[in-house]
């Protein structure tokens, strides 16, 4: 086969979705030396890198109109010189100008496969922008009527496909976000005393991973924060690490109201090297976002050992299991109670970090890749009839 994958969320400070693609393309070339791949960039780091592979570095540009085009334009073009048989956006962005698979005749052998990660414009409009709130509504649409096949992270986010698209069963395929397997507890004393020293960590915390946006509900966790005992936050403070996203600024005027000062930390972008011996150096972490398509930071805070507090919501629960505890994210005397449970009851924290260890390892990403693999090569093997 000849496969084709969008990877320009692949980005230097790559976050979500630019994760995921890497992760898959890393896997895939790893699992796989048979078929041919092409990988679309907008920027090249050269991490990823196979005698199978073929980079087309794209014009880079963060504006509608030079992506649309050449999405619509370029691409099918270039999908039909060269004979692919699969084209994957691991971004759900598809072309807008193709024709419904249904009733289509097919001019190519191409057959377009999308990761749909999430609908949560869908649940909670308020939370995105107008402009985000329309751009994925646009794209999620297209994607349901132009994919042979649509990837979704989660069984939760499958039933949403369903429940807001009339798209037959068969065509979503539940393929759950992979694990980095680099992400493991660190045992190294110097390596956690760099990282301890570079961000300024203090000596006990509670860690967030996200970016600062209203669904991950990062405001309602500062607020529950408050509300633990004074001798708790005198000895634990909450560590907040991601970008700034939407909205990020009434998130912080929230924080600052609590009137906290550095007890309340915002470590922006964490380099992902850098993310094993945080995660190891946490006394908790906390994930109450209220929807996540996957939501995969539980996991790997698990991978290393660290305890998990999680929101009872949309795939969360799915995906952690009975390795978390599970709290009500809109009910900030749940999750208070939660966080002081997780941070006092060693027997609660014993198990949950054996079974956290036990979690992450379903999930890694060789796995997930073999998978994706298995799923083209079925795909390609049903429509390799119609060219004779």
């Amino acid at each position: 086969m000849h496969i084709a994958i969008d990877g320009r969320t692949i980005a230097r400070h790559r976050t979500g979705v630019g994760v995921y693609s890497e992760r898959i393309v890393r896997s895939l070339l790893k699992i796989d030396q048979t078929n041919v791949y092409t990988l679309f960039l907008s920027e090249d780091d050269g991490a990823l890198e196979a005698p199978n592979l073929t980079k087309i570095l794209l014009p880079r540009s963060t504006t509608m109109g030079p992506n649309r085009i050449w999405e619509n334009f370029a691409l099918p073009r270039y999908l039909r010189r060269h004979s692919v048989d699969i084209y994957f956006s691991p971004a759900y962005v598809l072309p807008l100008l193709m024709r419904s698979r249904v009733g289509r005749k097919r001019t190519s052998r191409t057959l377009m496969v999308a990761t749909i990660h999430d609908l949560v414009s869908y649940h909670f409009p308020e939370t995105f922008t107008l402009k985000m709130r329309l751009w994925q509504r646009l794209f999620v649409s297209n994607a349901v009527r132009v994919a042979d096949c649509i990837f979704a992270d989660s069984i939760a986010t499958k039933h949403d496909i369903q429940r807001y698209y009339d798209i037959p069963e068969e065509t979503i395929k539940v393929v759950y976000l992979p694990v980095d397997t680099r992400i493991q507890k660190v045992q190294d004393a110097a390596t956690l005393a760099d990282i301890r020293k570079t961000y300024d960590l203090p000596d006990k915390f509670i860690l967030y991973l996200g970016t600062l946006e209203p669904r991950k509900n990062v405001g309602r966790l500062a607020a529950a924060y408050a509300k633990l005992p004074e001798s708790v936050r005198a000895t634990h403070s909450l560590v907040l690490a991601g970008n700034l996203g939407w909205y990020s600024e009434g998130i912080k005027r929230e924080i600052e109201g609590l009137h906290l000062g550095n007890r309340i930390r915002l470590l922006g972008y964490v380099r992902h090297a850098d993310l094993p011996a945080l995660y190891t150096l946490a006394s908790a972490f906390a994930y109450l976002s209220l929807y996540e398509g996957f939501g995969a930071p539980p996991l790997e805070a698990m991978a290393c050992g660290t305890p998990v507090i999680c929101a009872r919501s949309s795939s969360l629960p799915e995906v952690v299991g009975d390795a978390a505890l599970l709290v009500d994210p809109l009910n900030l005397e749940e999750i208070s109670k939660g966080i002081l449970q997780l941070l006092s009851d060693d027997s609660i924290r014993k198990r949950l970090i054996s079974r956290g260890l036990h979690q992450a390892t379903l999930f890694t990403a060789d796995d997930k890749a073999a998978e994706i693999l298995h799923i083209f090569g079925e795909l390609a093997a049903r429509n390799a009839g119609r060219f004779g």
